[in-house]
């Protein structure tokens, strides 16, 4: 077993501005988050009152605003558009605003999966490997899961009508319309939480559990990240409003932007400070793909870069070149967040699977569940003589739900660990198979035996297993911001000033390089 639990050094860096390839997002559109703002009798003014007489001022329209989350310390959410203007001129001209807490331009979100290519016949350790390579079986003699367990699924939507999955979806809580036809979504379910002991189908890591379908991606397996906001927003509303046991979330996709992720750019981001919302309630570990395709990063490498290759069309979409990240996989500063990168049936790096992810599971040729009237092409397909439909699939898609599936049984064996202590068990439970000297060492491996060895041995010890993360840099920030920057009445002004990240952080600068020093005194 290997123990890579880490404390990531974070340092404060000054302002930047960044730029994209314009084929990278929405022409014109630009997702903001705007302060919660009060009238001077104290009646909080609607999320769509402030974004009406926010766009006024800033010569936009609204196309979209997105429920308020004051309660959790978030600002109002919108999606702007101008006419006139180039969406990321527009974002770093509206960063100017006092009143603006973070822009973007709409980057285009598309799934983290690749084609299939082979062999067939279910359940058994040849052909479902992946389950038997985490040691799975091992596991099920424990616990199968518990209904009382919830794992949201933010994706392309979960064939609900598929006899493997009837019972273990959620129509309660489902987000918009559902269903699935492109197949991507009902792939990741079926890994998750495909029901088990059926004599049908296949048996997902969870036997019981439910499932959430958040539908943000559309039947092309594509999206934009005023979609994914609204999604993981929706997800943050489900815990705090009405107390769903949600202790996982699923995130299969991928985007690429010019953006460095640091400090001041990650703050200002506004798809950053929604998984920040639901990051800090520490209940859902946030389960998100590397990515394919650009063989980024390294080994000992923290951030997801597309480094060493020319852009380029890859799966029918574009890939820049170096000095572009792959997102979500690089954001820094969530406690409760774990990439997931691909290996082969050899314990291997998968050759289309992005390097640096914290864990590395199975991701080639993975047999899940798949909708009868599927449009992704795949090269095989099966359907049981009970009518269940499967396909094989590959990708950091396919590897990111057995991590997220393995946090819904920790969640239950025992209902009250965090969020960070079932991290702090998928992590401590990683081992190295492969030969590190080899280009396509696979570090980190995802194993479920281990990880709840290693949460039986230490869940008792809070120096290996705390309930709550140490606070960082943006922790801090968050919390300072939240007691500081409603305003009582609004200046929407859209003449700059001492807004954004530089108006901000001169105010806390001291109290963000003092804290470490403090914590670093008294250890």
């Amino acid at each position: 077993m290997k123990k890579i639990i880490s404390t990531l050094a974070l340092t404060l860096m000054a302002c930047a501005a960044w730029a994209s390839s314009s084929t990278d997002y929405v022409d014109g559109d630009v997702i903001v988050v705007l302060k919660n703002q009060t009238l001077e009798s104290g009646v909080v003014v609607s999320s769509a009152a402030v974004a009406e007489n926010f766009a006024q001022v800033a010569g936009a329209s609204v196309k979209e605003t997105y429920a308020e989350l004051s309660d959790i310390g978030s600002g109002v959410y919108a999606l702007l558009h101008s006419d006139t203007m180039d969406a990321n001129d527009f974002a770093e001209d509206l960063k100017k605003n006092p009143d603006v807490l973070a822009a973007s331009p709409n980057y285009r979100v598309y799934t983290a999966a690749t084609l299939p290519n082979e062999s067939e016949s279910m359940m058994t350790e040849d052909t479902c490997w992946g389950f038997y390579a985490v040691n799975a079986p091992d596991v099920w003699d424990k616990t199968t899961g518990d209904s009382s367990v919830y794992v949201a699924i933010i994706d392309s939507g979960i064939d609900y009508t598929n006899l493997d999955l009837e019972n273990n979806y959620s129509s309660a809580y489902s987000y918009s319309d559902a269903s699935d036809t492109d197949g991507h979504g009902t792939h990741v379910a079926g890994i998750i939480g495909a029901e088990g002991n059926n004599g049908m189908g296949i048996a997902g890591l969870n036997w019981n559990v439910k499932m959430i379908s958040v539908k943000s991606l559309a039947s092309n397996g594509a999206g934009t990240i005023s979609d994914i906001i609204s999604g993981v927003n929706y997800v943050t509303s489900l815990i705090t409003n009405y107390g769903l046991n949600i202790k996982a979330v699923n995130m299969s996709f991928e985007f690429y932007a010019n953006l460095v992720p640091d400090f001041d750019n990650l703050v200002t981001y506004p798809l950053w400070r929604a998984f920040k919302d639901l990051d800090k309630i520490n209940k859902t570990v946030i389960v998100v793909a590397a990515g394919n395709g650009t063989q980024a990063g390294s080994n000992d490498s923290d951030l997801i870069e597309t480094i060493g290759l020319p852009s380029r069309k890859k799966h029918g979409r574009y890939i820049p070149g170096p000095g572009y990240y792959v997102y979500p996989a690089s954001f820094k500063g969530l406690n409760n967040m774990i990439t997931v990168g691909a290996i082969s049936r050899d314990y291997t790096l998968a050759n289309f699977s992005n390097r640096g992810a914290d864990l590395n599971a199975p991701g080639v040729d993975i047999w899940s569940l798949f909708p009868a009237n599927g449009t992704r092409s795949v090269s095989q397909k099966y359907t049981d003589s009970y009518g269940v439909t499967m396909a094989k699939m590959q990708g950091t898609s396919m590897a990111t739900p057995f991590v997220t599936g393995a946090a819904a049984l920790l969640a239950s064996m025992n209902s009250d660990l965090t969020a960070y202590q079932i991290k702090a068990s998928l992590l401590g439970g990683a081992v190295a198979v492969a030969d590190e000297t080899e280009a396509s060492a696979a570090e980190n491996i995802f194993n479920l035996r281990e990880a709840v060895d290693f949460y039986e041995t230490n869940i008792n010890d809070a120096t290996v297993m705390p309930a709550t993360p140490a606070e960082t840099v943006y922790d801090t920030y968050m919390n300072y911001e939240a007691k500081n920057n409603s305003s009582s009445s609004s200046n929407t002004n859209s003449n700059g000033g001492g807004g954004g990240c530089n108006g901000i952080m001169n105010g806390i600068l001291a109290t963000l390089i003092f804290v470490p020093l403090v914590k670093k005194r008294s250890s």
